[in-house]
């Protein structure tokens, strides 16, 4: 999963308590996210945004999604994924709404 977001923030995984972690920011909106972010379902549904095979890239803005296109058409034409990307919006998180994603299929062959 690719969470795409206008300013600076470093998340990470932390192993040994096996969670993800923010640093730098004192945003509590940063907090939410990175806690429900990797749990998040898609509107209207029963189905997980995370999916094994896929990758999920999350963001909240239309632009983002129109630049994410042209770079996924990229990288289907150096034939690492597939040609389909599903535009997917996101059930609303404590404190955040209009999240969406695109999630597109790796070739594992």
């Amino acid at each position: 999963m690719i969470f795409i977001h206008p300013n600076p923030i470093d998340i990470s995984f932390r192993e040994d308590e096996r969670r993800f972690d923010v640093e730098g920011s004192y945003n509590i909106r940063y907090q939410i996210i990175k806690k429900r972010i990797d749990k998040v379902k898609i509107l209207d549904s029963e189905e997980r945004l995370v999916k094994p095979g896929y990758i999920a890239i999350v963001f909240n803005r239309n632009q983002v999604a129109r630049d994410l296109k042209s770079c996924l058409k990229e990288v289907n034409d150096m034939g690492l994924i597939e040609a389909e990307i599903e535009e997917i919006r996101l059930e609303k998180l404590q404190g955040i709404s209009d999240l969406k994603a695109l999630r597109v299929k790796i070739k594992l062959d």
